[in-house]
C-alpha cells in the first residue's frame, strides 16, 4: 500500500519543463569587488532555483573552489488562461 502511493506521488509531479545544471570548479578565485552574484529564473508554479558555493567571509582569494546551481522552471500552461490572452492591456494612467 505504501508503494502504491509513493508511485502515485511521484507519477502526479510533472517534470520541470527547462532544467538547467552547471557545475564549476576553479583552482583559483580572486575577487577584485564585493557586491553579490545572483541567478534568478522565472516561470510558472514549481520554479526553483538551488545554488550551492562557498560563502567569501571576507577573503580575497579563494582556492579550490566547487560551485553548483540547478534551475528548474514549469511554463505556464497557455490553455489554463485563454481568456487572459484575448483581453487588451490595462491602459496606464498619465503621471500626475
Amino acid at each position: 500500500m505504501l508503494v502504491s502511493l509513493l508511485l502515485q506521488a511521484t507519477a502526479a509531479q510533472t517534470a520541470p519543463d527547462i532544467q538547467l545544471r552547471i557545475d564549476v570548479h576553479a583552482d583559483r578565485v580572486r575577487i577584485e569587488r564585493r557586491g553579490e552574484a545572483s541567478l534568478e529564473v522565472s516561470g510558472g508554479e514549481g520554479s526553483a532555483v538551488r545554488i550551492e558555493a562557498p560563502d567569501a567571509e571576507g577573503r580575497r582569494t579563494l582556492r579550490n573552489v566547487d560551485v553548483r546551481i540547478e534551475a528548474e522552471a514549469r511554463l505556464a500552461d497557455p490553455r489554463a488562461a485563454p481568456a487572459a490572452q484575448n483581453a487588451e492591456a490595462p491602459e496606464t494612467p498619465d503621471p500626475e
